[in-house]
């Protein structure tokens, strides 16, 4: 018998990240167990937390009793225990962080979420008089006309609660629980067949299938270029999971963005799919939980956080556009979903599929090495193959006394477009800081000499910075590439561009797709539609709109400054911009009519930029290894990212100062750089530096490193300084 319980508190405090131990009282020891929500007293308050082990002894005294127990059901699988304690320790954050992660807010609370509701006539209704009701007597009508309904179908209809309400009272109608599959049939998803698979894709999907049989954690890395029918292998895949009785998860970069990929599996496996991304409410990400946990939901589609999807018989985990920076979670904990993924893939005895057309260097390396199964498709299952590509050199546009953002050969191209009636879309990214200086007569860009990434401006004492190493330099006068004198701090945006086509097209309909135009929940889906109806003839938009869209009569693409993404002050940017680039590229030529794709660059001959438009990715990936290798960045090393942040800047730089000499005794094991301040050095207000750790296997270190860390968060007096710490950053800005 149990007489003690490990609990974790519910307060985001470093003071209490550690377990804490309390007695099961004798009426509590037969229904307790671990997983389960509990009320505990801590000092003077009652505490929500979390029972993370039962005990048979302890050797802390003076216990206190647990107070009662929130259900009768633990919260917490055996799984989720366990991914917890490994995700406290891989991304050096709070028990209490990884667990908020794992369960949504509105299911932590002790309501659980209802069924959705039908409403049926009862055979009383034959004889009820209603003249004086015309509302009842509607609504009975409309019930009777179709049957069985759910309540948001006839509120749909205009039939309002309380006119349910008075229903139900006079007992006429009866409320009841409406099962999740027929939910989920309300949802207009037209049902589709299995295609017939092409060679390649008949080949991936035999060996995928022999994975999912041998019940053994494999992971696969399907490599197939834009339109190769990675979905239908996705689908096909899953399929087999449920033919053996066995669940699925397929995960997106961003579930708000690609509508189409809802449609397809809803199409396929109807009354099966439930669906968790970040637009939904808190009501309809509990309802989808909770079908889940009733396993009326076998399949779940979602973006990031679905990763934690509490399915049970897990077959397998699909990661599509598996390169996807969206897959990092940036605030705490700063958990990769590839990661968590294969996590649980190992523990499940699952598959990890993961899938792109520019795999990550650091999947596509461990494909290599054997530790990932390679497959690859090259053809596409579109009546055209990829479309070509031209790259404009931008530094001759302006030699040529053409200083419109526009090139002459995108200009020319697109009046071809809207003469013919197809539709063009205008690729421009400004996610996250996009500043650099750049001579528009050669192309140079300041980069620091020794991390090999792009300086960055400060305006406000005019020096070029290398956030990694904190070297500086005077903002140059003269270009050290060709002695012009044509030096400018670069920058340009999708409003910008908006601009433009409608000084050129008056009359023509555009969509722009960016943050500030996709703020509503609806807004993505809004715009897909409206394009795929042919309402608009050009997309504008940021990264967005290079990944997830199917338009068939999309024939010409149009990048309009690659050096935005290329000139990040980020190691990974040149990997970053051949993904864009080869994404963006693979939005046209879907369709019978074919379609084209102009790149507009200041350096085209850079080696992300050639080989993009050559659809190469092995020549991109042999360089930029070649590359990481000599520097030692991801993947031959692990990156560990302290980021300060106040708002006072003596106080901050004493801060890191302080904590980087704490790191010193492992200089023999890692190289530390800073600390330096971050590229976006203020942000509301708050000054940030960052130290960062390189080094290989740095996880062996872990236990060391959150002794330092504590030592930080204990340090007297308190420093007023917020620490936060990214394991393997994605996006160091």
């Amino acid at each position: 018998m149990y007489k003690y319980a490990e609990v974790i508190i519910d307060l985001v405090s470093n003071a209490v990240d550690r377990p804490f131990h309390y007695t099961i009282p004798p009426r509590l020891q037969k229904e307790l167990e671990a997983g389960m929500q509990v009320t505990v007293p801590l000092a003077n308050r009652r505490c929500q937390g979390y029972v993370l082990r039962l005990l048979k002894e302890t050797d802390v005294e003076n216990l206190r009793d647990i107070i009662s127990v929130a259900d009768s059901k633990p919260l917490l699988t055996a799984e989720q225990l366990a991914l917890i304690h490994w995700m406290s320790l891989k991304y050096y954050c709070r028990i209490i962080d990884a667990l908020h992660a794992m369960i949504p807010a509105s299911f932590r609370k002790e309501k659980r979420p209802k069924k959705p509701q039908a409403v049926e006539v009862l055979k009383t209704a034959a004889n009820a008089d209603l003249k004086r009701a015309p509302a009842q007597k509607r609504a009975v009508g409309i019930l009777l006309e179709h049957g069985r309904m759910s309540r948001n179908s006839l509120a749909l209809h205009g039939v309002k609660p309380e006119t349910l309400r008075a229903l139900v009272k006079k007992g006429i109608i009866r409320f009841v629980d409406m099962p999740f599959e027929k939910v989920k049939k309300e949802i207009l998803a037209p049902e589709t067949r299995p295609h017939l698979l092409r060679d390649e894709q008949k080949e991936c999907f035999v060996k995928i299938s022999a994975a999912i049989d041998s019940l053994k954690a494999q992971r696969i890395l399907l490599h197939g270029v834009t339109a190769s029918g990675k979905t239908e292998i996705y689908m096909q895949s899953i399929t087999r999971c449920l033919e053996k009785n066995l669940t699925a998860l397929v995960m997106v970069p961003e579930i708000s963005l690609t509508p189409q990929m809802i449609e397809h599996f809803e199409g396929r496996f109807p009354g099966l799919v439930a669906v968790l991304h970040s637009r939904m409410t808190p009501a309809e990400k509990s309802r989808q939980w909770q079908a889940i946990i009733d396993k009326d939901a076998r399949v779940v589609l979602g973006a990031r956080s679905a990763v934690f999807a509490p399915l049970d018989s897990l077959g397998m985990i699909i990661i599509d556009e598996e390169h996807e920076t969206t897959y990092k979670q940036e605030d705490a904990p700063r958990y990769h979903a590839r990661d968590v993924a294969w996590w649980r893939a190992r523990y499940n005895r699952a598959v990890l599929l993961l899938g792109s057309a520019t795999p990550s260097l650091e999947s596509y390396y461990l494909a290599g090495e054997g530790d990932t199964t390679l497959l690859t498709m090259k053809e596409r299952v579109t009546p055209t193959q990829l479309p070509p590509v031209k790259i404009v050199d931008m530094r001759k546009e302006l030699k040529d006394k053409h200083r419109h953002i526009f090139s002459r050969l995108l200009l020319e191209e697109l009046n071809g477009v809207l003469e013919r009636d197809e539709q063009a879309l205008l690729f421009i990214n400004r996610r996250g800081f996009a500043g650099f200086v750049l001579c528009r007569e050669c192309g140079f860009v300041v980069r620091c000499s020794s991390c090999d990434v792009s300086m960055t401006l400060h305006r406000d004492r005019q020096q070029m910075c290398c956030h990694y190493c904190a070297y500086e330099e005077p903002v140059p006068e003269i270009c050290p590439g060709c002695g012009g004198i044509k030096i400018r701090y670069f920058s340009a945006g999708t409003q910008r561009v908006e601009d433009e086509v409608k000084k050129l097209y008056p009359g023509v309909s555009l969509i722009r797709m960016d943050r500030d135009t996709t703020t509503s929940r609806k807004a993505h889906d809004h715009y897909y539609r409206q394009f795929k109806d042919r309402k608009a003839s050009i997309l504008i938009g940021t990264q967005m709109i290079a990944k997830g869209f199917d338009f068939p009569d999309v024939t010409l693409v149009g990048v309009i400054a690659a050096d935005t993404t290329l000139n990040l002050p980020d190691f990974r940017a040149p990997e970053r911009t051949f993904q864009l680039l080869t994404q963006v590229s693979g939005r046209t030529a879907r369709g019978p009519e074919g379609g084209k794709v102009i790149i507009q660059t200041y350096q085209p001959a850079h080696y992300s930029i050639e080989a993009a438009a050559k659809h190469d990715y092995c020549a991109f990936y042999d360089q930029e290894l070649e590359k990481r290798s000599q520097l030692a960045y991801p993947p031959f090393s692990e990156l560990l990212r302290f980021l300060f942040s106040a708002e006072n800047e003596k106080a901050l730089f004493e801060a890191a100062t302080w904590f980087t000499e704490l790191l010193e005794p492992f200089n023999n094991d890692v190289e530390i750089l800073g600390p330096a301040p971050a590229s976006l050095y203020r942000i509301k207000e708050q000054y940030r530096v960052q130290t960062i750790l390189k080094g290989e296997k740095l996880s062996r270190l872990a236990p060391a490193i959150k002794k330092v860390i504590r030592e930080y968060h204990n340090h007297k007096p308190p420093f007023a300084v917020r620490l936060a710490v990214d394991f393997n950053p994605l996006v160091v800005l």
